[in-house]
């Protein structure tokens, strides 16, 4: 059993060392994604129609799954942050009722391994 202990040891000191970090977010991609999500919102089109684009965007924004409509939109900055791209918007909501209203809205996007875009609670 003495002999064996080198060999245990080793085991579990690279035991977690085999899966590796998948890239961080390729910036101008994640920035061209988002760009094309809230493009398709101010259109009318909804969230699940990006998923049928190639490359597939798979879009969760609660704003636009309440059936807001997107008058324009600013990307106030952005950064990378871990493995995701972090954008800072401001978007111009427009109610049924004509009233618009300016709402900041933080994304996280994902690059890897799909185009991934989440609107993050404030």
């Amino acid at each position: 059993m003495k002999s064996l202990r080198p060999f245990l040891l080793l085991l579990l000191v690279t035991a977690g060392c085999g899966a590796s970090m998948p890239p961080p977010a390729d910036s101008a991609k994640a920035r061209a994604a988002l760009q094309a999500a809230l493009d398709a919102w101010k259109k009318g089109e909804s969230a699940q129609s990006l998923q049928g684009r190639s490359p597939a965007i798979h879009v969760n924004d609660f704003g636009w799954d309440n059936k807001d409509h997107l008058a324009r939109y600013e990307i106030l900055s952005e950064q990378a942050s871990g493995q995701s791209y972090k954008a800072k918007v401001l978007l111009t909501i427009q109610y049924a009722n004509g009233a618009q209203m300016q709402h900041e809205a933080n994304y996280s996007v994902d690059t890897n391994p799909s185009l991934v875009i989440v609107r993050e609670f404030e």
